[in-house]
């Protein structure tokens, strides 16, 4: 379905032009910048510094594929010079909001490029298989590696629009990149002992985690991404549970908590109920804080229940 509004775009501009004020700049040249998530807000803000302007559509701890786009959107990405999505489908309402938008000099960028992706479908691909994404799984920004991937390319698209501030920008990408290594190393040597364990996230979103750090999934409460599981469906996974050794079930506070607190009760075994994207708590200042807080409740739940 088209992104369509009653009244005409001029009508709205003058309208909501007021309540738009964009963040006061630290100069007059900074580059206006729109993203979709936190996530990519939050590396807009690393990467560009006090040359750029950033504000993001979907708000802390809201999940990115349900979002409704308001009619505010609009004049953020039609007053911004670059718009930065993850891409791979995750944000499919932004196509007709960019096309609403009336701005034909946006640059738009996506931070999937580079990323070796997850659960990319093969061959015939329809809504019955659920809410799949048809260019591989978009949830990849709790892989450290994926981040300095998302960086680089956040670098590229700055570089791009404003070639002028490149070494400015080139030296704040360094900058994080030395941190997200030192951050990277901790992290790696914190959840190593739970090499080889196995968890059950609600979604399909923890696939780049567990890969990051040696976990495994044997499924996911979903029976097919997007729909809730059955009751036929969490009586099969609580049998997973007990069968296969599962020591953590894990979901977002966007999901049904109650289904995970079920499985959790009824096998024995831990749940965490977590915040995903920069901004969900308090902690998740940006990327790399954001990362860390999900390391550590990791290594809270999987240590105190090993005890």
């Amino acid at each position: 379905m088209r992104f369509k509004y009653k009244y005409s775009f001029a009508f709205l501009l003058l309208l909501f032009m007021p309540l738009l004020a964009w963040p006061p700049p630290a100069s007059a040249a900074v580059v206006k910048i729109v993203t979709t998530t936190t996530d990519l807000a939050s590396l807009a803000t690393t990467i560009g510094g006090d040359k750029v302007a950033v504000q993001s559509l979907v708000p802390n701890g809201f999940n990115a594929d349900l979002y409704s786009p308001r009619p505010s959107d609009l004049f953020k990405i039609h007053q911004a010079q670059l718009f930065i999505m993850v891409g791979l489908g995750l944000e499919d309402w932004a196509r007709d909001l960019v096309s609403e938008a009336n701005n034909a000099n946006l640059v738009k960028a996506q931070v999937s490029t580079g990323i070796a992706l997850l659960d990319v479908p093969q061959g015939h691909v329809d809504y019955s298989f659920g809410d799949i994404h048809p260019y591989g799984n978009p949830h990849f920004q709790l892989d450290p590696e994926a981040g300095r991937q998302m960086a680089k390319n956040v670098f590229n698209a700055l570089a791009y629009v404003d070639p002028s501030d490149k070494d400015y920008f080139a030296q704040n990408l360094a900058a994080f990149e030395s941190q997200l290594t030192d951050a990277e190393k901790k992290w790696t040597a914190e959840m190593a002992p739970f090499a080889g364990v196995k968890f059950i996230p609600y979604h399909e979103s923890w696939d780049y985690f567990a890969r990051a750090f040696n976990l495994q999934i044997p499924e996911s409460i979903e029976s097919k991404p997007g729909f809730p599981p059955s009751p036929a469906r969490v009586e099969e996974i609580i049998r997973t549970c007990r069968a296969d050794g599962v020591r953590l079930i894990v979901t977002e506070p966007y999901y049904d908590v109650s289904v995970a607190q079920l499985i959790s009760q009824q096998a024995g075994i831990p749940y965490l109920n977590l915040y995903i994207d920069v901004g969900g708590t308090p902690e998740q200042k940006d990327y790399i804080s954001t990362v860390d807080y999900v390391v550590t409740q990791f290594v809270k739940a999987l240590g105190n229940h090993g005890k």
